[in-house]
């Protein structure tokens, strides 16, 4: 499905040149005020960690630990600022990511934790974790961040789920016997902050590092303020209008041009509705969408199309800037977007500060 841009979009697209990742967005009105161009293109915004990320992303690329399940992520999750680099080596139960971050000029891993390839961020105190329920036994851990890295402030047992079949029910806090209430009372303490899932966000492929790399966190710097105003504004009466607390929202390029796009995202559940909010000379429009079974809406960097699977596999597929969609087929090339922020007033007045 296409959706119609307007003329000023169509016209401007044909002038963009091409870079890896993303294109140049210029100004092709002169010197008129032009509410669809950029202060800068995406690509030209340089941070001190990008090369050192990328470095590490290459080398896993060709290592024998990467395979076709293997993903990674950038995203803030010690509150300075900075991007730290999550690589998830496979979607296995098993599978911990390993969180890297850049400490003077040296790449430092400061946290092991997950399963499925992925953890729970808990953005407000600064703790990650995960919890495996398996047929009769639940386990988990949470991790606290002090002196710049991660460490575990407990793990936890349960085989609870397995009262049906006769078995003595016992609650264990590192590895100690507790009682329920003790054990509720530990764990609420944390399972009652929001939180999110993080670690699999791109497929390694060289579009998506590039994408990743090179444009991903440079928004910021991208548009101007005006645009950051049509935005904040839109997305407010959203929120004041329909927001849910399982609510989450990202910006993200969906037709490669330079200019993003808002994605906001209903809830963390399958086919919840998606908005993608788009600027056009007259102010922002709205493209309503669905999501895959995580909330999300699924970008093909390399093919400038973004889609959602239902549960059967069958693809439902948008485009900004291409007229077919209907033969789309995904390339390797694959970024999950819309629940990188909660959406909450401060994080809109942060993002599109």
């Amino acid at each position: 499905m296409k959706i119609n841009r307007s003329a000023y979009a169509i016209m401007a697209a044909s002038l963009l040149t091409l870079t890896t990742g993303c294109s140049k967005t210029e100004n092709v009105l002169g010197s008129q005020p032009d509410p669809l161009a950029v202060k800068t293109s995406p690509e030209s915004v340089v941070f001190d960690w990008q090369e050192e990320y990328q470095n590490k992303l290459e080398q896993f690329q060709v290592s024998a630990d990467c395979s076709d399940s293997s993903m990674f992520d950038l995203h803030d999750v010690t509150n300075d600022g900075i991007p730290e680099l999550i690589i998830s080596p496979s979607e296995d139960v098993s599978a911990m990511c390993e969180v890297y971050t850049l400490i003077g000029n040296e790449m430092e891993k400061i946290a092991v934790c997950g399963s499925s390839g992925e953890f729970d961020y808990f953005p407000s105190i600064l703790v990650i974790g995960y919890e495996y329920t398996g047929e009769e036994f639940t386990v988990g851990e949470y991790q606290t961040y002090t002196d710049g890295f991660y460490s575990i402030d407990f793990d936890y047992y349960t085989n609870m789920n397995s009262a049906s079949s006769g078995a003595v029910i016992r609650y264990e806090i590192n590895g100690d016997g507790v009682s329920l209430d003790e054990f509720e009372e530990r764990i609420n303490a944390y399972q009652n902050e929001d939180s999110y899932k993080i670690g699999r966000k791109y497929t390694f492929s060289d579009e998506s590092i590039q994408y990743a790399i090179h444009c991903s966190e440079s928004w910021s710097e991208v548009l101007t303020d005006a645009q950051k105003k049509k935005f904040r504004e839109k997305l407010s009466d959203v929120l004041d209008k329909s927001s849910s607390a399982d609510s989450a929202f990202e910006l993200a390029d969906l037709d490669g041009n330079g200019l993003p796009e808002v994605i906001v995202s209903s809830g963390s559940l399958e086919e919840m509705p998606v908005s993608v909010y788009y600027l056009e000379e007259d102010g922002v429009k709205e493209i309503a969408a669905k999501s895959d079974e995580n909330g999300c809406l699924r970008l093909d960097i390399k093919n400038g199309i973004f889609y959602a699977p239902d549960q059967t596999g069958k693809l439902t597929s948008w485009s900004l800037s291409s007229d077919n969609t209907s033969s789309f087929k995904p390339s390797d090339s694959i970024m999950v977007c819309g629940r990188k922020y909660l959406f909450t007033s401060d994080n809109i007045k942060l993002v599109l500060a």
